[in-house]
């Protein structure tokens, strides 16, 4: 699953001091790929535990956490409810109508509603309408969401071969507290996919210190200056760098929101001769599902994409 990423060349010798790894997490669990069925695992077992009648959870209509709830509750078969941002079309996204199709109940929500999360009417709603829910979190964020990624990270780690440092993307941080959470990891680069984001470093300290009650913010540096105008917003030179490495990486494939900016801001640095880390290992988190929500011809890696995540 340790695979070399070939780097675009610059005209400067820069990059032989440089190797660049990739754990493809895309590769892991068909229904759950990524960081996905990390955060979740641990919540399905709490939902077990509590004996839920039903498991409900938040996403967003392309999210890549609601395409992963919904294949996992199907082959459990589980009841699943989802409160989505924004209201429903007639014309689901296709994350939407897989979820449909997988059996999970979707309740519209206004964006303002959305935030308050279990605390909004809609929630308020469908308490009332079963008897015992268990809720996940966003994005299968929090603690057990994030328990799980740490036990992820040190399964990465037993395939490490004496990396200086690892780097992901970031979207509600879960995954990055997990990983820094783990005395495994050497040091970890995050790069938040958000706009406005400064704030997240600390929540991520927060919550890998209650996993790990060592201080960990000796080991992290956050990038949060790498959004490219916005959530799963694309640049010109971001789209332009996603053509280069679909051509020379033809079997991977980077998410459209997260991985792909990441990356990104690794090799530019890595070309500048700025990377503070001669031998990184980047992890994959999945999402390919996501390239659904972007016409086709901003996809490069459209290719690889029709025979991977549907």
């Amino acid at each position: 699953m340790l695979e070399p990423i070939v780097i675009p060349a610059t005209p400067s010798n820069s990059l032989l001091n440089y190797e660049l790894y990739i754990y493809r997490g895309d590769l892991e669990n068909q229904a759950a790929p990524g960081n996905k069925w990390h955060k979740l695992k641990h919540h399905l077992c709490a939902a077990n535990q509590q004996k839920a009648k039903v498991i409900a959870t938040f996403a967003g209509p392309y999210s890549n956490h609601l395409h992963a709830f919904s294949n996992t509750l199907k082959a459990l078969d589980e009841k699943g409810v989802c409160i989505v941002r924004g209201e429903l079309q007639a014309n689901l996204t296709p994350t939407l109508k897989d979820a449909a199709k997988n059996g999970v109940e979707l309740w519209p929500s206004s964006r303002a509603d959305y935030r308050l999360g279990v605390d909004s009417l809609v929630a308020a709603k469908i308490q009332n309408e079963y008897d015992d829910v268990y809720w996940v979190p966003e994005g299968g964020g929090g603690m057990l969401g994030a328990k799980g990624c740490q036990e992820w990270a040190r399964d990465i780690a037993r395939q490490d071969n004496g990396f200086d440092a690892w780097a992901l993307a970031a979207g509600t941080g879960t995954t990055a507290a997990g990983f820094l959470s783990a005395p495994e990891v050497p040091f970890l680069h995050v790069f938040s996919a958000l706009k406005g984001a400064a704030d997240q470093q600390g929540e991520i300290v927060q919550l890998a210190c209650k996993l790990n009650s060592a201080n960990c913010s000796d080991r992290l540096r956050f990038h949060s200056d790498c959004h490219h105008g916005g959530y799963a917003k694309h640049s010109e030179e971001l789209r332009d760098f996603m053509k280069q490495i679909a051509q020379l990486n033809p079997n991977l494939i980077l998410d459209p929101v997260y991985t792909n900016k990441a990356l990104f801001a690794i090799i530019k640095a890595i070309q500048s001769g700025q990377w503070p880390n001669r031998r990184t290992l980047f992890i994959h988190t999945g999402g390919i599902q996501g390239w659904r929500g972007y016409k086709d011809e901003h996809n490069p890696f459209l290719k690889v994409c029709s025979h991977s995540e549907s």
